[in-house]
């Protein structure tokens, strides 16, 4: 079964560049030997993350996330079962989005989907933020 999870998370204090690199270095590893699509988005010290996968996967996956000592304030915006995945065909089918180039990229993405498919849509609306 196809599964998503995004959550919204606040730095549990400044990360330098190079701490972000590794971070961003290791998930781009890890997500694609589980076969993980989706999208990290970082700004203002806030992390907003897309995970699509095999629901056990995914859960593993954010049981982990919660542990981690790097966030606080977890906030779970979407936990639900999908018929596709949306990022399967975006980029290296899981994205890290540090310009704002990279996220005007994803956007225009995104846009491609049938308005009537709601996941996308409420994707797009979350990032919306991140544009700033």
């Amino acid at each position: 079964m196809e599964h998503t999870i995004c959550y919204l998370s606040k730095q549990a204090g400044p990360l330098q560049d190079s701490e972000l690199e590794a971070l961003f270095n290791f998930i781009l590893g890890k997500n694609l030997t589980l076969n993980i699509t989706g999208a990290l988005l970082s700004t203002n010290d806030f992390f907003l993350q897309i995970l699509e996968g095999k629901k056990d996967t995914i859960d593993e996956i954010f049981s982990k996330i919660r542990k981690d000592k790097r966030h606080r304030n977890i906030l779970t915006i979407l936990n639900q079962k999908i018929e596709n995945r949306i990022f399967n065909t975006y980029e290296a089918n899981f994205s890290i989005l540090k310009t704002k180039e990279d996220i005007v990229k994803l956007n225009t993405y995104l846009s491609k989907y049938d308005v009537e498919n709601r996941y996308p849509k409420n994707i797009k609306s979350l990032i919306e933020p991140f544009l700033l």
